[in-house]
């Protein structure tokens, strides 16, 4: 087992890993002039793997210059030959696939060579295919390059009315920005603004999830591997319609529907501050009211959080650790 800890982009444990994956490298390929990166512009991540409080394996994450928009190559995979064959690879994979999915990426490429059969091995094993060569040795004929799509990862935002999803959502958008991710921002509630309403789709649920389907893939095209969509969930199958909406060629998103909450006196000053008094403002106390009480029973939600007493980017922050995003 190892213990693997996010480093920075100059740790000189990681730098001097790379170097003995560099001598490595030269002996496999019988090039001594060989030189390998070891600054990134696009850098993301640096993870370092010990052994007894010893480093011993390395990975390296930035978004690629070779690819689309999403698109994360994965650098500098080495594990010391003394601590080979005990999984470290595999576990390196494991843990940079997650800081991939956190950043927001929608595949992971990467480079390697036919003298490394032990990788060719591994990545074909935790389901890498291959794909056209590309980067400084795309030309040579021994250069081997792999991808694996990752799914879209899908946040919906749920809550009664004055519960404050959208100000949550928006808080979510922030925090992944500032992280560097990846992400976008869909105002749900915007897909529905449409008269008259019928008494079979009385709020214009079937309209938002056919609009979202076309949605869905001009953000994935763009590079979006986070999504954020703050929306009532007050139907059982709305969590299949979700996933359904935001599919993609890699299958199915990862969906995670979480509350947020207010007390009722906090929820109807807010509703006060934001409808015209008349029609809107007395609807939305009635409806504030039930819908609670919905979604109290269903419990459709993987995360319940208050948002109350203190700014909507801080219980954003609390969400998103709770997700584990």
């Amino acid at each position: 087992m190892i213990t693997i800890r996010e480093v920075a982009a100059d740790d000189p444990q990681a730098l001097a890993l790379w170097h003995d994956q560099q001598l490595e490298l030269m002996e496999r390929y019988d090039d001594p002039d060989l030189v390998i990166e070891t600054v990134f512009p696009t850098f993301v991540a640096s993870l370092v793997g010990y052994a007894d409080r010893e480093p011993v394996a390395t990975v390296l994450l930035r978004w690629s210059p070779y690819h689309e928009a999403g698109a994360m190559e994965l650098k500098r995979l080495y594990v010391h030959p003394e601590h080979r064959g005990r999984g470290h690879s595999r576990a390196l994979m494991g843990a940079a696939e997650s800081v991939a999915r956190r950043a927001g990426a929608t595949r992971i490429v990467l480079e390697s060579g036919d003298q490394q059969p032990e990788a060719i091995n591994l990545y074909e094993r935790v389901g890498y295919d291959r794909i056209a060569n590309y980067g400084e040795w795309k030309d040579d004929p021994g250069t081997l390059c792999y991808s694996r799509v990752l799914p879209t990862r899908l946040l919906v935002i749920n809550g009664t009315i004055g519960a404050g999803k959208t100000a949550v959502a928006a808080g979510v958008l922030d925090v992944l920005r500032e992280r560097g991710a990846r992400a976008a921002f869909i105002d749900a509630d915007s897909l529905c603004q449409a008269a008259p309403s019928g008494d079979d789709d009385p709020y214009h649920q079937e309209l938002m999830f056919s609009a979202l389907t076309h949605l869905a893939p001009v953000y994935r095209h763009r590079g979006y591997g986070c999504i954020v969509v703050p929306r009532v969930v007050e139907d059982v199958d709305d969590r299949a319609r979700w996933s359904r909406a935001f599919a993609s060629d890699v299958g199915a998103p990862e969906v995670i529907v979480a509350r947020v909450t207010a007390p009722l006196d906090v929820r109807r000053a807010r509703i006060e501050n934001r409808e015209p008094e008349g029609y809107w403002r007395d609807w939305a106390n009635a409806r504030t009211v039930e819908l609670d009480d919905v979604l109290e029973e269903l419990n459709l939600d993987d995360v319940v959080v208050d948002n109350v007493d203190r700014a909507a980017k801080e219980t954003a922050e609390e969400l998103l650790a709770e997700i584990g995003w």
